[in-house]
């Protein structure tokens, strides 16, 4: 392989986004007391900072930068939705339409309009007040997003149950909802049976149909470290991953030097059908 996953483009990458939101804004996202927004991994947690659970230092990856790159963007301007009508945004890429920036504004369009129109805040909630008084709280449903906080999380359930349902649910929830009652039905619990701490004890590690290297290449943080002590990774996957079979660590000198590190030790391809 030319170029192992990771590494230097990594890297870059974050510095792009340092430069396209600003330094002081970027530095100030990366180092809060938070988890990892795409995988929820621990990167400080209530000590700040780019550290894991085991005070770890350097934990963080280009995902959850991608995904807070979303929150501290510059916000559209206003004038924008005037020239760009829906069909128009139709056409462009999910990515393309994530990076125009942020909404930091209502936006409101009738039934047979072909723009989106930036409303004042007391005409948003003036039309949200009337539209919940014409209907039935059991006709409600309440959506929101598993990325916002637990104390936006709870406050909605407040609302939604001060309205008078109970009809409330979030994007994570339906992601994982299938896998938690098949786990909790297994194994007694919805959620993982394995801890960070398990990992850094595992002699054999078994990565099965995931795709780690893309999603959360914090993990493989941990596969290099079995590797090094001596341990065993399995994949086991009908895709090759290229990150699975060798994936280049920012965090790590040696892997950084070395131009990669091996991460496989067997990998697997199942013959579909």
């Amino acid at each position: 392989m030319k170029h192992a996953p990771g590494g230097w483009r990594s890297i870059n990458y974050s510095r792009k986004v340092a430069g396209e939101v600003g330094v002081q804004n970027f530095v100030r996202s990366i180092r809060a007391k938070n988890t990892c927004k795409v995988c929820a991994y621990g990167m400080g947690g209530q000590r700040g900072g780019m550290v894991n659970e085991f005070g770890e230092g350097l934990e963080i990856c280009k995902k959850s930068i991608q995904a807070q790159l979303t929150d501290i963007q510059p916000e559209i301007a206003e004038d924008f939705f005037n020239t760009s009508s829906i069909h128009q945004l139709k056409q462009l890429k999910p990515r393309e339409l994530e990076r125009l920036g942020r909404i930091n504004y209502p936006l409101y369009k009738s039934q047979h309009g072909t723009h989106y129109n930036v409303i004042a805040w007391d005409d948003a909630l003036s039309r949200i007040t009337n539209a919940c008084k014409r209907t039935s709280p059991n006709r409600s449903f309440f959506y929101a997003s598993g990325r916002s906080s637990n104390e936006a999380a709870f406050i909605l359930h407040l609302f939604a149950r001060l309205y008078g349902t109970n009809n409330v649910n979030n994007c994570s929830y339906y992601c994982h909802q299938a896998s938690g009652v098949g786990m909790g039905g297994m194994l007694g619990s919805g959620t993982a049976t394995v801890q960070l701490e398990d990992l850094k004890a595992s002699d054999m590690i078994f990565v099965i149909g995931a795709n780690p290297s893309s999603n959360h290449p914090r993990f493989l943080t941990e596969l290099m470290h079995c590797r090094k002590r001596g341990g065993k990774v399995v994949v086991i996957n009908p895709a090759k991953e290229p990150g699975l079979v060798r994936f280049s660590i920012p965090s790590s000198v040696s892997s950084m030097l070395a131009g990669g590190t091996t991460i496989a030790s067997a990998y697997l391809k199942p013959d579909i059908g």
